[in-house]
């Protein structure tokens, strides 16, 4: 049996839940700059609804919405997108990973735009407080105005993004090398780029070295309105 309890205090909101040792907690936080103007995370079921602002996932410090969990070891990470509402033409949604919530870090992602690189693209960051690059026109299209589907992989170093109308049918957002250690830090990123953007996602998963890490399990837990609210793992929000 799993149990369940609410917990407010020092800005930081814990939803924990008692789950067998595989199960991973979900964190959803403000990176950066974007702590001045505090972004949300609503969870139901597997369903995400994630605003975010902050400066942009770019240059040399990062500020955005993230909603992320552990990941050790290579892997593939899955979301769908159900709707998007990115304001600016590099306002911003999807699959990111880094080192660490320094707004610095390493990072690389798959993301939707608001038309910036046609739409959608692979970005990276291969040193820490170093540029960021990307890759253009990759999968032109205009995927911020219906579902689609965004996965990165990891093998090694080597990072690969794709973009799906349908889940299956992949278009290639290219590949690069970023050096980071265990464990990388893996979600869904949301980015305003100085204004509020708001996108709703469901089946994020991730599997590591072959096994499903995420979600590991499906249980009810009480959130700070006492209101049960289902939760894929354990969240936590600050």
């Amino acid at each position: 049996m799993s149990s369940a309890r609410s917990a407010i205090g020092a800005g930081v909101l814990a939803l924990t839940l008692a789950f067998a040792a595989t199960a991973q907690e979900l964190v959803s936080i403000d990176i950066g700059d974007a702590v001045d103007t505090p972004g949300s995370t609503a969870i139901d079921g597997d369903m995400y609804t994630i605003l975010g602002n902050g400066s942009d996932i770019w240059n040399e410090a990062d500020g955005f919405r993230y909603v992320y969990t552990e990941v050790t070891g290579d892997f593939e990470a899955v979301v769908h997108q159900l709707s998007a509402d990115l304001p600016k033409e590099w306002s911003k949604g999807g699959v990111h990973a880094r080192q660490s919530t320094d707004p610095g870090a390493q990072n690389v992602q798959a993301i939707v735009t608001g038309g910036g690189a046609s739409g959608a693209q692979l970005t990276w960051r291969s040193d820490a407080s170093g540029a960021t690059d990307e890759f253009e026109h990759s999968a032109p299209g205009a995927w911020k105005d219906s579902e689609c589907w965004v996965k990165l992989t990891r093998v090694g170093n080597e990072f690969h993004g794709y973009i799906s109308d349908d889940g299956s049918n992949w278009q290639d957002l290219l590949s690069v090398e970023v050096a980071m250690t265990d464990a990388a830090l893996v979600g869904i990123a949301v980015c305003g780029v100085g204004v509020d953007a708001t996108a709703a996602y469901d089946g994020f998963t991730v599997v590591a070295d072959g096994l499903q890490v995420f979600p590991a399990g499906v249980d009810a837990a009480v959130d700070a309105r006492e209101k049960v609210a289902v939760t894929w793992g354990v969240m936590k929000s600050r």
